[in-house]
């Protein structure tokens, strides 16, 4: 293992992924349960803010996903996506 490096190697503009977000990101992990996801997100929302990023890698977005589709529906939102990766090569 002494031999191998990590390397980064970014496409496109994934680098932003990596970088500290503002207070209104939110970033999405497996482990998270949903709700905590979207009661925070409501909570900001709530106080003002008018737009709340979320985001996630890998397993993840699926959950991404779910807790974007049920913030659709309890708030009327108007949803931009964009799609972004960050390649990561072991040398």
């Amino acid at each position: 293992m002494e031999k191998y490096q990590l390397k980064e190697q970014t496409t496109g503009e994934g680098k932003e992924f990596l970088e500290q977000g503002s207070s209104q990101e939110i970033r999405i992990r497996q482990q998270g349960k949903p709700k905590n996801y979207i009661s925070y997100a409501m909570n900001l929302f709530a106080n003002g803010s008018n737009q709340v990023t979320l985001k996630a890698m890998g397993r993840a977005i699926n959950k991404a996903v779910t807790v974007t589709e049920i913030l659709k529906r309890k708030m009327p939102l108007h949803q931009l996506n964009e799609l972004s990766s960050v390649e990561m090569i072991d040398v």
